[in-house]
């Protein structure tokens, strides 16, 4: 009997892993089918927001439509947030790629960075641009010109935090992280940290005190971060709390109450398999040197089951989004990235809602297909906006954008 039980048991945990798992559903999640809206061809969608009641989309498409891309309208658009079209009278032209989009406190300004050389009209707009939101006409006036990609913006009163690949604003040096004047796009004196490599996204906690980074980087100013740190808004000096965590960082997010950071990652910097790799982790905010694991959901220590880069995470009161080309999620909360998964896996598609306390999958599935997947999640007042390379979610036909009506 007990060598029956012996020669069934990989058996039962095999079927385990995969059987259909009765995931919990969540206070406050969108609709897991998108809305009909505008789509987008050729290239990808990087980046998402909204002011008014009008959706902005940046990226690396060259053109928009309704089945097929018979608009011109190369890396960025707007759409009505109720009926889903085109808005045609905001065209501002970029002649390359927007990578991120933020919009002003008051609404007044649409700021966009990327790798543009002129855009609104504006010749000295380079690679950053505060924009009129009915018409995409620039502020010649506001001009900082990195020299390089803006993959990230944070706003807080009148200070525009920067992060991406340039190496100079304005002509003076500054590495991969800025500050400028929100309104005149002059330089801020003060933040001068520079990190190693990119910095590939920037999170605010509700005061202001604080700024969140994730990219590339092992180091800041000669400090050792391995891809993630946090800065003092007021110091400009880098904080003591240090994850530590030797996987490139891709996303930064925090908890509405500033007390969880919720951090993912690509591929690790040692190695492929056990450094954190390919996950979301969810850490204290405000811990000093390397805070302990809340939870991970993402890639297994080994290797046995990875979950696919994940490039994107969004962060509210009902749900932690995660989007990439993820693919298999831990259904048992895990405090630790350096261990296995102790329960089944589930699958989720490039996208997903995780429970904020447990980092478990929620049952919101809408699923997408694509190479890269998903790249950006961000929510709007008109609900999620996902963006990406993806063609299809739920099966359906949503190229590169897809909008989830409903509380986020």
């Amino acid at each position: 009997m007990r060598a029956l039980v012996r020669r069934v048991l990989p058996i039962t945990v095999a079927a385990l892993l995969l059987a259909p798992l009765a995931l919990p559903s969540a206070r406050a999640v969108p609709s897991p089918t998108a809305a009909s809206t505008l789509q987008f061809y050729g290239g990808e969608v990087r980046a998402v927001a909204q002011i008014g009641t009008t959706i902005y989309v940046g990226g690396s498409f060259t053109s928009v439509g309704y089945g097929s891309g018979t608009i011109a309208r190369a890396y960025l658009a707007a759409l009505d947030a109720s009926s889903g079209l085109l808005v045609e009278r905001f065209n501002p032209k970029p002649d390359n790629a927007i990578d991120s989009l933020l919009k002003s406190t008051d609404g007044t300004r649409l700021y966009a960075g990327g790798l543009f050389n002129r855009i609104g009209g504006c010749t000295p707009c380079d690679r950053l641009a505060a924009l009129d939101p009915a018409t995409g006409t620039a502020n010649p006036s506001f001009h900082p010109q990195p020299n390089a990609s803006v993959l990230k913006m944070a706003l807080y009163g009148r200070t525009l935090y920067l992060g991406g690949k340039f190496t100079t604003v304005a002509g003076v040096a500054r590495l991969r992280l800025a500050a400028v004047d929100a309104i005149t796009g002059g330089l801020g004196t003060k933040l001068t940290l520079a990190p190693n490599q990119a910095v590939r996204d920037l999170a605010l906690n509700s005061t202001g005190s604080t700024l969140y980074l994730a990219g590339s980087f092992t180091s800041i100013s000669g400090t050792t971060r391995y891809n993630f740190a946090s800065v003092g808004a007021a110091s400009r000096a880098l904080t003591a709390w240090n994850p530590n965590i030797h996987a490139s960082g891709w996303g930064v997010a925090l908890s509405p109450d500033n007390a969880t950071a919720y951090l993912t990652t690509a591929d690790g910097n040692e190695s492929i398999c056990g450094a954190g790799h390919e996950s979301v982790i969810a850490m204290p905010a405000s811990a000093s040197g390397t805070p302990p694991v809340k939870w991970h959901n993402g890639g297994d220590r080994g290797c046995p089951f990875n979950s696919g880069d994940i490039n994107a995470v969004e962060a509210t009161a009902g749900a932690v989004y995660i989007g990439g080309h993820l693919t298999n999620l831990c259904t048992v909360k895990n405090t630790s990235y350096t261990t296995p998964c102790p329960g089944a896996l589930t699958v989720r598609s490039h996208v997903a809602a995780l429970d904020p306390a447990t980092g478990v999958p929620l049952s919101w599935n809408p699923g997408a297909d694509g190479n890269r997947g998903v790249l950006t999640i961000q929510a709007i007042p008109a609900g999620l906006g996902v963006g990406g390379d993806f063609q299809r979610t739920n099966g359906v036909l949503h190229s590169r954008y897809a909008l989830f009506r409903g509380t986020a």
